[in-house]
């Protein structure tokens, strides 16, 4: 009897564990050309048919998307609940994405298509990891009008920042769950710092980036200033003789006299 539980017992650990490890594929829908599976603020005269059915048709509310394989089951959960906070705390849409095929797209072009063309809302954030036999590359893409929020939040420095950090400590190592929830804290990060220069620690840490280049410059011109002043200053300036000619006029014989003038001689003019 106590074998029989100990065999069970043995049967549902493996189960379970079998079941936390396994990868979940996600669902998709088909896309035709009667049944676009567009969103409703898409304008389907303007949209290439072609191009559409090729992106892939999900639920938006799923917002993980593991096409390639490279995450558990469990993971995606995990992933998915640290990412819908950060939705919920900003107000912005996000969704990440992991595949081996961009079905004939560029990075950028997969990414905004997939965002677009589902049911995501107007702003928000996309993370892209893609992943194949001779390569690892990631992109983060905004979404929405230039002048919202996630525009301001996430210029391109610090889109620079974040992907530089999480492609070195993560990808490099194939650690895409790491990639994905270091990616997701330094979006949050930058959110909450939306003004400022930030850059990214080595522990992954935002630390506020002191403008030296601007101090340098700032302070060279300052120091030139100041040189020129002080040289305008204490330079010794040659006095220009008083070139005035004073006048002065005889009442009796209305004749101007200067002080330049030559005084005129008493002695007769000899001529030769």
């Amino acid at each position: 009897m106590k074998k029989s539980i100990r065999l069970i017992g043995f049967f549902l650990l493996t189960y379970f564990a079998f079941m936390v490890n396994v990868s979940a594929a996600p669902v998709t829908y088909e896309r035709t050309i009667v049944n676009l599976r567009l969103p409703s603020d898409v304008d389907t005269t303007k949209v290439n048919m072609e191009e559409v059915l090729r992106v892939p048709a999900v639920d938006a509310k799923a917002k993980i998307y593991d096409f390639a394989d490279l995450l558990t089951e469990a993971e995606e959960t995990k992933i998915y609940i640290q990412l819908n906070e950060y939705i919920k705390n900003t107000g912005l849409d996000a969704a990440i994405v992991l595949t081996n095929d961009l079905a004939g797209f560029a990075m950028n072009d997969y990414i905004y298509n997939f965002y677009d063309y589902n049911d995501f809302k107007d702003n928000g954030i996309t993370f892209l990891i893609y992943v194949n036999d001779t390569q690892k590359v990631i992109y983060m893409g905004n979404n929405g009008p230039r002048t919202s929020e996630v525009f301001t939040a996430y210029t391109d420095a610090r889109i620079s920042e974040i992907l530089k950090y999480v492609y070195q400590n993560y990808i490099e190592k194939e650690d895409y769950v790491g990639a994905c929830e270091n990616f997701v804290i330094l979006v949050d990060g930058f959110y909450v710092k939306s003004f400022g220069s930030y850059r990214v620690g080595d522990e992954g840490d935002l630390i506020k980036d002191f403008p030296w280049v601007a101090v340098i410059l700032v302070s060279i011109s300052l120091s030139f200033i100041i040189v020129v002043l002080l040289i305008t200053k204490f330079q010794k300036i040659e006095k220009r003789p008083d070139l005035t000619i004073k006048k002065g006029i005889n009442s009796a014989t209305m004749v101007v006299k200067c002080e330049y003038d030559k005084p005129v001689s008493n002695k007769p003019e000899v001529k030769s």
